[in-house]
């Protein structure tokens, strides 16, 4: 199915989420561990928190400009499988699949599912939007391109582990108003909502020990990580400095007696591999490079 043209997109949506769902404004969501309950609101949809108690959630849907910013953001079109958590009256999916995408909302209140269902139908994208009613928690993540949230900065810091451990390197993460903790945003747009819009690109893991070979030397190499933050350093001759990651893309320079390095490639697992620029005073050549990892880890 192609895309539909933006003004169509937004025209259709507001049309479908005229309904009003106040009957629903006033729940709260508390999430209950031994005799200490906090509150864990589910600001769009009402994410399913089953850890303790029955829990109920208010529902404020995400303002049609926020969701088309969101997905504008993550870039957002045919190819994409989005999955958003507490999917709320399946607005975020719905309109992801009149952009060309596919997806599926994950929502606990089962009148909110159905209310998405119909929707969904109504939009003519019954075929591309699917909606659980499940417990987000306990969602399989690892279909999805794009993950979206509005979620309150518990459940966020709850999540985070589980959005990590489960997305593939490269997967766009946005996050309506709340961040996700010390995990810095690649991009902070600001939006209809108080707290903006906060877009990640999920990291391979690199952090460690590795043996890089060219093709007339090799060098131990050793990289630290915080997210998508690395500082690449190398022992053997060859200096390695900075870093960038992106994803499963790593670029990092480096310099020698006589020569300067820039590196880049992707990241697959234990093995990294790519091309480097080698510059000196004869010239530039372009070689290809890999490394393996030594110490054991890997995504």
């Amino acid at each position: 199915m192609h895309a539909r043209p933006r003004a169509v997109i937004v025209d259709r949506v507001m049309q479908i989420a005229s309904q009003s769902l106040a009957r629903k404004s006033g729940r709260l969501r508390l999430a209950c561990r031994g005799t200490a309950c906090v509150v864990a609101a589910a600001l769009v949809g009402s994410a399913g928190l089953t850890h303790g108690a029955e829990l109920v959630a208010p529902f404020v849907p995400t303002v049609m400009e926020d969701v088309e910013l969101m997905l504008e953001v993550a870039a957002v079109g045919p190819g994409d499988y989005v999955i958003d958590l507490g999917s709320g009256d399946g607005r975020i999916v719905i309109t992801a699949a009149l952009r060309g995408a596919l997806g599926h909302g994950i929502e606990l209140d089962r009148e909110l599912v159905e209310l998405s269902r119909r929707r969904a139908r109504e939009a003519e994208v019954e075929d591309q939007a699917a909606f659980l009613q499940q417990d987000v928690f306990e969602a399989d993540l690892g279909a999805a391109t794009v993950v979206t949230l509005y979620l309150m900065p518990e459940v966020n810091a709850r999540l985070r582990p589980k959005l990590l451990d489960e997305l593939r390197p490269g997967t766009r993460v946005v996050s309506n108003s709340f961040d996700l903790g010390d995990w810095e945003p690649d991009r902070h747009v600001v939006g209809r909502t108080s707290g903006g819009l906060f877009y990640w690109v999920v990291p391979a893991r690199v952090g460690g020990a590795w043996r890089m070979s060219l093709a007339d030397a090799a060098f131990d190499v050793q990289i630290a990580q915080r997210f998508q933050l690395v500082e690449v350093t190398g022992t053997g001759g060859l200096d390695l400095h900075g870093g960038v990651l992106s994803g499963d893309r790593i670029s990092f320079r480096g310099v020698d007696a006589g020569r300067r390095y820039a590196f880049s490639g992707r990241v697959d697992g234990a093995r990294m591999a790519g091309v480097v620029q080698v510059h000196d005073a004869g010239g530039s050549s372009v070689q290809r490079w890999e490394a393996r990892r030594v110490d054991g880890a890997a995504r």
